[in-house]
């Protein structure tokens, strides 16, 4: 997976780059009824944040995805293919996935790397936050 795309991408970037959401939503009506679901993508890209940070601060980690978070495996697995494989070259990066009956158990390492690619790292997660704590925000801002 070179990008990272679903339905809902699109309307997060209009989000993000508004000016207005007022004027996002005159010529974007059906991002009224989207809301809900761009929500439910925020937690679970969220989530997976969350723990590439606390892979980030600890260079060993352990973590669940539940099979039915759609948009958390694929964030991860865009995660893993395009920044974790990029930043951490792949023989800095020790990973195991169990395939498990409603999750998949990844063991994640990255010990072995130099620390500038930590950096890196910790760069990347730390605009990822960003972007999606500015997304709550213009959301949020909409409503009061």
């Amino acid at each position: 997976m070179d990008k990272y795309d679903h339905e809902y991408r699109y309307y997060m970037h209009l989000i993000k780059n508004c000016d207005n959401f007022k004027e996002i939503v005159k010529n974007n009506v059906e991002i009224v009824s989207k809301i809900p679901q761009i929500l439910e993508v925020i937690v679970q890209e969220v989530s997976i944040a969350e723990k590439m940070l606390i892979l980030y601060h600890n260079k060993h980690s352990s973590f669940e995805i539940p099979k039915s978070s759609k948009y958390a495996l694929d964030y991860f697995n865009y995660l893993q293919e395009n920044i974790l494989y990029s930043i951490y070259c792949k023989k800095c990066l020790d990973m195991n996935i169990l395939d498990l009956k409603n999750r998949y158990y990844y063991e994640l390492n990255v010990e072995k790397a130099p620390n500038y690619r930590h950096e890196l790292f910790g760069e990347y997660v730390h605009t990822e936050f960003n972007f999606h704590i500015n997304l709550v925000n213009t959301l949020k801002n909409a409503v009061d």
